[in-house]
């Protein structure tokens, strides 16, 4: 589960009639409830799912499965009137977790006032710290470091993250240590971490405004700390093999490097957009080294997604003159005509005029296009001389975007894909933001609004994720050096 994961993808479905429709039983009853009432955001999220949720519609309407949906929102609707306003976004969340989709999610962005966020920074927690006597503490617990505590950086500011308490194994917090704007100062806890059994890191994390938000945070390569939606990176300590592997001043940010003569490593944290001419840049910055290198690894670990077309640049060096059969599920992306899908279309990207074709059939599933045409186009004609091999290095940090890139990538011949199966996010797609009822606590609901097949929830990837061609032991730490042997051995 990760409630902050605002990615996207794309693919498609028509609805089936469907074999012995259970019988819905009565909604529970909705009592009269305030605005700002945390049933009211419960209702309203009910609301928005049956509405607009693709995957409500193909998946659950009619079926058995609405039922057992029934039944758990009356049990959340029984403890929705005596849960406090603070605690609503654990409820609510419950629901979005009870469908597994990582695109399914709710976020807070609450009303902040003037008054309210000078308040907010006096609370703010401070401590005092520096980076010397923080590198000093780290240097002497060596080896017994929790694979959290360090230095770090993100987003104009560098951050201690060390132990709550000089006995704590498992509580952790993020101190500032500089920043380049006011909403910081030096000193100040930007997060709070408590560890999980499944390694994971259960987040109160707060924004410039200094609000409150509820996230989680997971580790990957080591030297990416995914809080919620952004991305930090290591600054200290690192192994040999992790120096240079993370974009000194921007986390997300995509990095080259050449290892020995025969390989070169392009690392790809993130697909959001705004990183597509940084890859072009270096791609053409590193072509003549490329052109006469065999060996390409693309590291994809931790990137969580964001706009499939970031990658294009790299396209041109998987062009292969013979294909992989594509896995997944087969067919025409589609949507589900309401009121708040007509107007995402509306205000933007609508192909195919899909809002106008949505607001003539209300409630209604239909083809995101009539005529689409899917997946990565290799021209034959263009194959180039090197790379000869090309690894895609995954882990279970790797969804949406990431995971439409990886099995694009996969029906080229010269790809392997190496690691761990993906995430698990790109059967439902495109990601849109909501509002529930009560502006002031700020909660929005995230729903993907394209599914990626007719044929789901049949060939659907959401529950294994992409799968790895090659494992990579998880108890190698260089991962990179790993694969790069296994692509030389099968040249031999």
């Amino acid at each position: 589960m990760l409630p902050t994961r605002l990615l996207f993808a794309l693919t498609a479905l028509l609805a089936l009639p469907l074999a012995g429709r259970a019988q819905t039983p009565p909604a529970a009853p909705s009592a009269p409830s305030a605005p700002c009432s945390c049933r009211a955001d419960l209702d309203a999220m009910v609301d928005k799912i049956e509405r607009n949720y693709i995957a409500w519609h193909l998946e659950y309407k009619g079926t058995p499965r609405e039922l057992d949906f029934r039944r758990f929102v009356a049990g959340l609707q029984a403890r929705a009137d005596a849960t406090s306003s603070e605690s609503c976004i654990f409820l609510v969340r419950e629901l979005s977790d009870w469908f597994h989709d990582g695109h399914l999610f709710v976020i807070e962005y609450p009303a902040v006032s003037t008054d309210d966020a000078a308040r907010l920074i006096r609370e703010t927690e401070t401590r005092t710290t520096s980076e010397p006597a923080v590198r000093a503490d780290l240097a002497r617990r060596a080896g017994t470091l929790d694979p959290i505590e360090g230095l770090w950086y993100a987003a104009g500011l560098r951050l201690a993250i060390v132990p709550a308490t000089t006995a704590s194994a498992t509580a952790f917090v993020a101190i500032v240590l500089s920043s380049d704007s006011t909403s910081w100062l030096p000193g100040q806890v930007r997060a709070t971490f408590m560890k999980r059994p499944n390694g994971r890191y259960e987040t109160v994390a707060r924004a410039d405004d200094h609000s409150i938000r509820h996230v989680e945070s997971e580790l990957y390569r080591h030297v990416l700390l995914a809080v919620g939606a952004e991305s930090w990176g290591r600054a200290a300590p690192l192994a040999p093999h992790e120096t240079g592997t993370v974009h000194a001043t921007d986390p997300g940010r995509p990095t080259f490097r050449l290892v020995g003569r025969d390989a070169a490593v392009i690392t790809v944290p993130s697909h959001d957009p705004q990183y597509t001419v940084a890859l072009e840049s270096l791609v053409r910055a590193n072509a003549a080294a490329l052109a006469v290198r065999p060996l390409l690894v693309i590291d994809i670990r931790g990137d969580l997604g964001g706009g499939s077309q970031t990658t294009n640049p790299l396209l041109p060096m998987l062009v292969s003159a013979t294909m992989r059969a594509p896995i997944g599920p087969k067919g025409l992306s589609t949507v589900v005509s309401s009121p708040d899908n007509i107007r995402y279309f509306q205000r933007g990207w609508n192909p195919d005029s899909i809002a106008t074709r949505m607001a003539a059939a209300p409630g209604q599933v239909m083809p995101l296009m009539r005529d689409e045409t899917l997946g990565l186009p290799f021209p034959k004609s263009a194959v180039l001389s090197n790379p000869t091999r090309v690894a895609v290095l995954m882990d279970h940090g790797v969804a949406s975007a990431g995971e439409a890139f990886a099995l694009q990538a996969r029906q080229s011949t010269k790809v392997t894909l190496y690691g761990e199966n993906s995430h698990g996010m790109i059967d439902y797609q495109s990601v849109t933001l909501v509002r529930l009822a009560c502006r002031v606590r700020g909660l929005l609901l995230g729903y993907p609004m394209i599914a990626a097949s007719a044929t789901l929830p049949k060939d659907g990837l959401n529950a294994k994720g992409v799968p790895a061609d090659v494992a990579v032991p998880h108890d190698v730490p260089d991962q990179v050096s790993w694969v790069l042997e296994h692509m030389r051995r099968a040249r031999r």
